[in-house]
């Protein structure tokens, strides 16, 4: 009987635990939506066009720089991202979420044969559709944003308290989807600004064996790192935007990984246009 008193009071006392932290991360997430604006701001947004210019470098592959048009809408639970490139030289990325389904637009040129016509940052989003559903891709640009929509979502959130990265302090929360991911999905905020300014995703792959000994010690473990950075906010229509968003792609063995980097700059940041339904299309 003892032994079963005991038990109880521990279960009892892990159970208050977990009320306190899950009323941490509640009150956390509160500040961070007001860091955007007032309920009642936020409220009155029923979607938004981002449109801006968009800067390429794979960055440890020398200079070159492609640029061109990049535009983010997003209607409740919608979304359309367009980053678009010279055809002769690059590719257009293309993700859509209807609300419900996904795509993502194959690419000619830069499909490798491995991808099938998509690049791999296109593959990656494709494979890991989680990122659009989940309401994460575009951050607060987003009015399907992940943070607003919790009760919807049903995700779990974990403290991982402050923690530096690039030698400043940010407080991280983990984003565990209802949905089994591959994905570890980090979240990270200015502490006293409550803002959203980074989202990190990342996995791992095992090596593959070879057919002889030799073939399986030239394998390697294939790790993807996809990054989006948020800054230099801005006020517009009463809540508070990034105007920078760059998104830092790594994939590839450790000794000889590539990372891509998209550079997108908001010159403009609308709500509550005039929007065409066939831009949430599923192709």
């Amino acid at each position: 009987m003892r032994f079963l008193a005991v038990f109880v009071a521990l279960v009892s006392m892990v159970s208050v635990s977990a009320a306190k932290d899950e009323s941490k991360v509640t009150e956390f997430v509160n500040l961070h939506l007001n860091s955007i604006g007032t309920e009642q701001a936020r409220a009155a947004v029923k979607n938004c066009v981002a449109q801006g210019t968009v800067k390429f470098q794979i960055l440890n592959r020398g200079p070159q720089v492609w640029e061109g048009p990049a535009t983010l809408v997003s209607e409740g639970d919608k979304l359309a991202a367009l980053m678009k490139f010279p055809p002769t030289v690059y590719r257009t990325e293309w993700f859509v979420r209807d609300g419900q389904r996904t795509s993502v637009a194959p690419v000619r040129p830069g499909g490798g044969p491995r991808t099938g016509g998509w690049s791999e940052f296109g593959d990656f989003i494709k494979t890991h559709n989680e990122i659009l559903t989940e309401g994460l891709w575009g951050g607060t640009l987003s009015t399907g944003w992940a943070l607003s929509h919790l009760d919807e979502r049903r995700a779990k959130l974990e403290d991982r308290g402050v923690k530096k990265v690039d030698g400043i302090e940010l407080h991280r929360i983990d984003y565990v989807p209802k949905k089994s991911s591959d994905l570890e999905i980090q979240l990270y905020f200015e502490p006293d600004t409550f803002r959203h300014v980074m989202t990190v995703y990342l996995m791992s792959v095992a090596a593959h064996l070879g057919r002889t000994q030799a073939d399986s010690r030239n394998e390697q473990e294939t790790h993807y790192r996809l990054e989006e950075r948020f800054g230099d906010f801005k006020g517009v229509d009463n809540l508070t935007l990034p105007e920078r968003w760059i998104i830092r792609f790594t994939y590839g063995a450790p000794s000889e990984g590539l990372i891509d980097q998209y550079d997108v700059t908001e010159q403009k940041v609308s709500h509550n246009m005039s929007v065409d339904p066939k831009n949430f299309e599923v192709k």
